[in-house]
């Protein structure tokens, strides 16, 4: 799964015009590889499952991001405050309460090596927000990025 800071919005309707003209000012910017596709659903699967009020304020982006599709500079800025809400959730969220539903979504080894690599790297018992603090610190950093420039972000494969 990739992200990037995306052109202004409404980019998705140039013509072939418009993009020569904003590409021959502004290079396109690489995408940045933020996980695999699975882990991305397996982490808004548990964003919409362990976090309530996370999940409420994902719920009028959760297609685009399911679907890696564009996000305007105002859903930009709603999505980080989403996952700000969500990481608070997560991080109270100990690694015990996920359950079997958690690994049937996820793959009971998948989940358990997720677990194991947080574990490892704190040298603690992990929250659920631990085994996400990678995706969510570069997400937010992308975010910010965007948010600085007044624009949204872009999934991409670049």
């Amino acid at each position: 799964m990739y992200l990037s800071v995306a052109p202004p919005d409404g980019f998705t309707r140039w013509s072939d015009a418009d993009w020569e003209r904003w590409l021959r000012d502004h290079p396109w910017e690489a995408a940045e590889r933020l996980c695999s596709r699975g882990d991305w659903s397996i982490f808004l699967y548990q964003l919409r499952k362990h976090c309530p009020r996370g999940a409420k304020a994902l719920e009028p982006l959760f297609a685009q991001l399911v679907n890696e599709r564009p996000l305007s500079a105002r859903e930009a800025e709603d999505l980080r405050q989403a996952l700000q809400l969500a990481r608070g959730e997560l991080d109270a969220l100990s690694v015990q309460a996920l359950n079997a539903a958690d690994e049937q979504f996820a793959g009971a080894e998948g989940l358990q090596a997720m677990v194991a690599a947080a574990r490892a790297r704190l040298g603690k018992e992990p929250s659920v927000g631990d085994v996400w603090a990678d995706l969510f610190s570069q997400v937010d950093k992308l975010l910010q990025d965007a948010m600085g420039r007044k624009r949204g972000i872009y999934f991409g494969n670049v």
